[in-house]
């Protein structure tokens, strides 16, 4: 093999040396090339995995929500009191329910807890406020919330 190569012209090796480096040339870009239509398809993958996974966030956040405003029970507003800071602030919570109505009542020591705990509770409800009465006691504020299904 080597005396073939040395008795080749000058010329001849060079037009050889020249086709081996466009063979390693071509097998370059083709591995190149093979790892960027990977990379490209990863790519489609991976923004298609983010679109099926907001799509999926948004709508289990919308069902959360949608689950949070209609069921309002003592124990959801305990969460919202909790949540809220306002344990110690809110006391004698009733919760009553008719054919048409819903109705909480509840005695909150100050104004701004009486109005957190309402503006709380009416927008985590679906149902359509009637009537809001506040009154105000002596050492208290009473709180009184009807809503009509």
């Amino acid at each position: 093999m080597i005396n073939f190569f040395n008795n080749l012209q000058d010329r001849e090796k060079k037009l050889l040396a020249i086709a081996l480096i466009l063979i390693i040339f071509f097998i370059l870009i083709i591995l190149i090339k093979g790892l960027y239509d990977d990379y490209k398809i990863s790519s489609k993958n991976l923004n298609k995995a983010k679109s099926d996974y907001e799509y999926v966030f948004y709508k289990a956040s919308k069902l959360k929500s949608t689950m949070e405003r209609s069921s309002l029970s003592e124990s959801y507003i305990n969460l919202i009191i909790t949540k809220n800071d306002l344990i110690d602030l809110i006391s004698e919570l009733n919760i009553t329910k008719t054919n048409e109505l819903f109705t909480v009542t509840f005695t909150a020591n100050n104004i701004n807890s009486a109005a957190t705990l309402s503006e709380n509770i009416i927008n985590k409800t679906d149902l359509n406020i009637k009537k809001i009465n506040y009154k105000n006691f002596n050492d208290s504020i009473g709180v009184t919330l009807i809503f009509n299904f």
